[in-house]
């Protein structure tokens, strides 16, 4: 049978879903203080890290937005995997060693100690709202799908509020060890969902693999584009090269900075590293989250070129164009089961996004803003019962936010405006606190600033979805570094011997 969400695929769903629950009631009993609840007392090995690292940074947005972008740029967007190569002696001989050796349960710890508490509460208020757009990004997308494969008759708002209770509950109660094996469950389910949708999909091509070969040519061909005026002069042609969708050295470029931003300013993947038992583990995680992505990205492009195949030779309806196309392609050739399994799939690659980042956004607030401007101690009595009341507040506002993030546009767009905006400046701080001797005000100006920037490039101007984190990126260390210049060369006393915590000082006195 074809065409419907039968009640065999719900059922596969809702099995699914009570697995992931019950793993959260399981570790809900080991959790007595925030060292365990937040860090897993750093006794995790590194395979499960490294597949739950990957299914954090790969949400169900890339389930439908990497074959609908491939149709739309073509498979120029693969080459964003190559920034793997470049990221990885970063993570490896940078980052890794630098938060190891500080021993700190968030990245935002580190920015106190080399500045002061304004710029780590800035930093943490910045990445708890960038990490509140994902989780309602990736909240939404599994909602999309299952709206689109059972014929819209489902409420969508109802559909996003149950899943978001759900992961908010698991979440709440098992912390980050419940979090990563969950996710290791969700990397499992998405590589079973996607190994099935791409036999599905590419024995359906009329033609077989002779016609995907011409689809591949074929893809991207009607991307929009800028043209480049007559007689440009200079600044036409810097207007040419940030107005335009997508090009290979922005793709690359911008990729490669984003990842560097995450693995340097971003509580999930700090705190996935942290859990782990030594660098060396730490390193062979990020070789495990690496190659999984890679492999995940080709096969969604394989899959966005054979529903280019399929859809020539037969009917596309208007409103299932872009981002809903394999959805609708499910709900007509799948088979009964293999539409629950996928769906599953869609909600495994969400989900892992989603706990991950309620986690990291709930060690945050706690660590870096209640606890911090309160003076609490991190193991003083009723931290996990206030680690768990956060949880349940970032979850649900998560869930409220996820039912009005249609209105932004595709989710190329929203991955890349609501998302990743904000990691330009965050890394842009971090990079003037571990590299230069700037001060505590400079810092504040340059981070505001370049939020400015990433938020002001993305939505009130027509540079391209791509260009706004990096922006904000270049404007926060510029600004930063000149201003603590400036006040240097004016005669203003620089940070005190104790605030010189620089990459070079932590590395040497560890050394």
């Amino acid at each position: 049978m074809t065409g419907r969400f039968t009640a065999f695929d719900a059922g596969i769903v809702v099995a699914y879903l009570i697995v992931l629950t019950a793993v959260g009631i399981y570790f809900s009993r080991g959790q007595t203080d925030l060292l365990e609840y937040f860090v897993a007392r750093r006794r995790m090995s590194w395979l499960p890290v490294g597949l739950s690292l990957m299914a954090a940074l790969n949400s169900g947005i890339d389930y439908l937005m990497q074959p609908s972008a491939t149709i739309r740029f073509g498979l120029v967007l693969l080459a964003g995997t190559s920034s793997w190569i470049f990221v990885y002696p970063w993570v490896s001989r940078v980052t890794l060693p630098f938060y190891r050796r500080l021993k700190v349960y968030t990245a935002y710890e580190y920015l106190e100690a080399r500045f002061d508490v304004r710029v780590r509460t800035l930093a943490a208020t910045i990445f708890i709202v960038w990490r509140l757009g994902w989780m309602a990004t990736a909240l939404y997308v599994p909602c999309l799908a299952i709206d689109a494969t059972t014929g819209s008759r489902m409420d969508l708002r109802l559909v996003i509020a149950i899943l978001g209770v759900l992961v908010t509950a698991y979440t709440m109660l098992g912390g980050i060890t419940a979090v990563i094996w969950n996710d290791v469950i969700q990397f499992c389910v998405m590589f079973g969902g996607l190994g099935t949708t791409m036999w599905i999909v590419s024995t359906h091509v009329p033609g077989g693999w002779p016609e995907l070969w011409s689809a591949a040519g074929r893809a991207g061909a009607a991307a929009p584009s800028i043209a480049m005026p007559a007689d440009p002069g200079l600044l036409d042609r810097l207007r040419y090269v940030f107005m335009q969708p997508i090009t290979l050295p922005a793709l690359v470029i911008t990729m490669i900075l984003g990842r560097m931003a995450s693995y340097t300013s971003d509580q999930v993947m700090v705190q996935r590293f942290q859990t782990t038992r030594s660098v060396g583990d730490a390193r062979r995680a990020f070789v495990i989250n690496a190659a999984g992505d890679a492999v995940w990205m080709f096969g969604l492009s394989l899959i966005g070129v054979a529903l280019l195949a399929y859809f020539t030779h037969h009917p596309l309806p208007a409103q299932y164009e872009g981002d809903k196309i394999l959805p609708y392609f499910m709900s007509q050739v799948f088979p009964s089961g293999a539409v629950g399994l996928v769906i599953a799939a869609i909600l495994a690659a969400s989900l892992s996004s989603i706990d991950s980042a309620i986690n990291s956004c709930t060690s945050v607030f706690v660590i870096d803003i209640f606890n911090r401007l309160r003076n609490a101690p991190a193991t003083s009595h009723g931290q996990v019962r206030l680690a768990r009341v956060t949880t349940v507040v970032l979850g649900l506002t998560g869930t409220v936010l996820a039912m009005n993030v249609a209105r932004i546009g595709t989710l190329l767009e929203i991955a890349n405006k609501l998302i990743n905006a904000f990691s330009g400046p965050l890394f842009g701080i971090y990079l003037a606190a571990m590299f230069s001797r700037t001060t505590s005000g400079a810092v504040l100006v340059g981070g505001l600033l370049g939020t400015f920037v990433s938020y002001y490039t993305a939505y009130h101007t027509a540079i391209s979805f791509l260009w706004p984190s990096a922006f904000g990126l270049v404007a926060t260390v510029a600004v930063s570094v000149a201003i603590g210049a400036l006040g240097s060369a004016a005669g203003a006393p620089m940070a005190r011997p104790a605030e010189q915590l620089t990459w070079y000082d932590v590395m040497r006195a560890a050394g």
